[in-house]
């Protein structure tokens, strides 16, 4: 009797890694692509070497283009509209509380509010994707080269997303 439980306890364990490690393969295949503009520098981790701090221009937000009505805490969730302009790269149309429809060349970016900026209008949210790790030494290429980027961001079907690639912007 306690020998199947101790099987399926295993096999529910197994399932549930196997299913986290393939959802960013499925990702991929599945997820939407969107381009962000960036504005990197160059930190370094001890443990995981060079990566590239990124700041995206929709993670502020100006006060026209919030649609909240109550004030919000630290770390709610918001959803950010962003639509296609020319150059393929995505740009606020409107953060609100609530989900909204995207229609053709729009998305949906879940966010979390951090905080309001009385002085200069703006509220500032966290997309969650500011750390893009580089290999070893190539911090400083980056840092020197690249200025104001796009970043390449995957979009699952349910909600979590990736950098995909960092890109130098056009000029």
């Amino acid at each position: 009797m306690k020998r199947w439980i101790f099987y399926l306890i295993v096999f529910l364990q197994i399932l549930f890694l196997s299913l986290m490690s393939i959802s960013f393969y499925v990702m991929d295949a599945m997820g939407e692509t969107i381009k962000l503009k960036t504005a990197p520098v160059d930190p370094r981790d001890p443990f995981y070497g060079d990566y590239v701090a990124l700041s995206y221009e929709v993670e502020q937000i100006p006060e026209e283009q919030w649609a909240v009505e109550k004030e919000l805490e630290r770390g709610d969730r918001v959803f950010l509209l962003l639509e296609s302009n020319n150059e393929g790269v995505y740009e606020l149309v409107e953060a609100s509380k609530i989900w909204k429809e995207a229609e053709e060349n729009q998305t949906v970016l879940r966010a979390r509010y951090l905080w309001h900026d009385e002085m200069n209008k703006t509220y500032q949210v966290d997309i969650g994707l500011n750390r893009y790790y580089v290999e070893e030494n190539t911090g400083e290429y980056y840092e020197e080269r690249i200025g104001e980027s796009v970043v390449e961001i995957v979009i699952a079907p349910w909600g979590h997303k990736k950098i995909a690639s960092l890109e130098e912007a056009a000029e």
